[in-house]
């Protein structure tokens, strides 16, 4: 298995659409591109002061975290994005965004890592922040398209540290919700659509510790973020509830998307308790369980604590082409830039 790979767009790619546009964070504009002949402006999310000066600036951005971090189009056309500031959405045809409303009662809102369009756009996401205090953790719920947002559940203080994502789970008629970090808060919850069930199916191990998963009718299959244990690819049966390892990985996976007929998760650079590696790594599988990497890329010089974990980002959601596409985050020579992945089949 051979790829050819082609970086010529800058920015960061967060988005896929099955209508084959893939959309790029630049600073605090979201461009759409085919990349063939379409590129433009779809959405522009507000910005302070000092984030337009730094704008120009690589290094201050990724000093300061200033980027995209989510975007999506509802079937409506009402566009919805979050930033480490804030939850923000717009309406149909309007290119800039304007905060969303949320329900937060006395306690502030931390925004979120991912954010969830559901198959009848509801918008769903959970806190992510250090939460060194271990502070309550809560999931919201958006019914009228990302608008305004109602708290829907919250975990007890000290139960969990952050949520990483929540997936819809179509054959269940359910959602999965991914949270983190150590001792007993890492796991998977089932949750049933109206709220009204809450089961942890694994829980309290790094190898339950997931950002993305890949959901089919019996199984889940997913690979771990963590820096304190060895990383790898998982099976977890619905049923049984018995996880099993796949393949080990090189780092830890915070990123996944489906690329046509490839399954596709990429590994960062951080700091790893148990061992050394200084490259990012992409993966593919036809069948999410045989797995190849067909990729990798070198940290760059700069600290991993100041400047960004090294990353293979890959954009949220998929799309029916075969085309890979994936941003470079503090790596060599493809920082901030997206590039397109074709694979060659022998």
């Amino acid at each position: 298995m051979q790829v050819k790979i082609k970086c010529d767009s800058t920015g960061r790619a967060v988005c896929l659409s099955k209508e084959g546009f893939v959309y790029i964070g630049r600073g605090s504009d979201i461009f759409c591109s085919d990349f063939q002949e379409k590129t433009f402006v779809v959405a522009k999310v507000p910005r302070q002061a000092v984030q337009k000066l730094i704008e120009p600036f690589r290094l201050l951005c990724r000093l300061l975290r200033h980027e995209i971090r989510t975007f999506s189009i509802l079937s409506d056309g009402t566009k919805i994005a979050s930033t480490r500031q804030g939850v923000y959405f717009s309406e149909p045809h309007t290119l800039l965004l304007r905060p969303a409303v949320l329900r937060q009662g006395s306690i502030f809102v931390k925004p979120p890592m991912t954010i969830t369009v559901d198959s009848n756009d509801r918008v769903l996401w959970g806190e992510y922040w250090g939460n060194s205090e271990r502070r309550a953790v809560r999931l919201f719920i958006s019914e009228d398209k990302g608008r305004t947002y109602e708290p829907v559940y919250e975990f007890k203080r000290g139960e969990i540290k952050h949520v990483h994502n929540i997936f819809e789970d179509t054959y269940e008629n359910c959602y999965w919700v991914c949270v983190g970090d150590h001792g007993r808060e890492p796991g998977i919850i089932r949750v049933g659509k109206n709220f009204d069930s809450f089961d942890w199916v694994v829980r309290g191990e790094q190898r339950y510790r997931a950002v993305n998963l890949f959901i089919f009718r019996n199984s889940i299959i997913y690979a771990t973020d963590t820096e304190k244990d060895y990383n790898g690819i998982y099976v977890l049966d619905k049923l049984s509830c018995k996880v099993e390892k796949i393949r080990d990985i090189p780092g830890s996976s915070i990123y996944a998307a489906k690329f046509g007929k490839w399954y596709a998760i990429s590994t960062s650079v951080e700091y790893f308790e148990k061992y050394e590696n200084n490259k990012a790594t992409l993966l593919v599988s036809s069948d999410a369980l045989h797995w190849h990497q067909v990729y990798e890329a070198e940290k760059d010089i700069w600290s991993k604590r100041y400047f960004q974990f090294g990353s293979i980002v890959l954009p949220r959601g998929q799309w029916e082409k075969d085309t890979l596409i994936f941003s470079g985050q503090a790596l060599e020579e493809i920082d901030n830039k997206v590039c397109i992945v074709e694979i060659v089949e022998q």
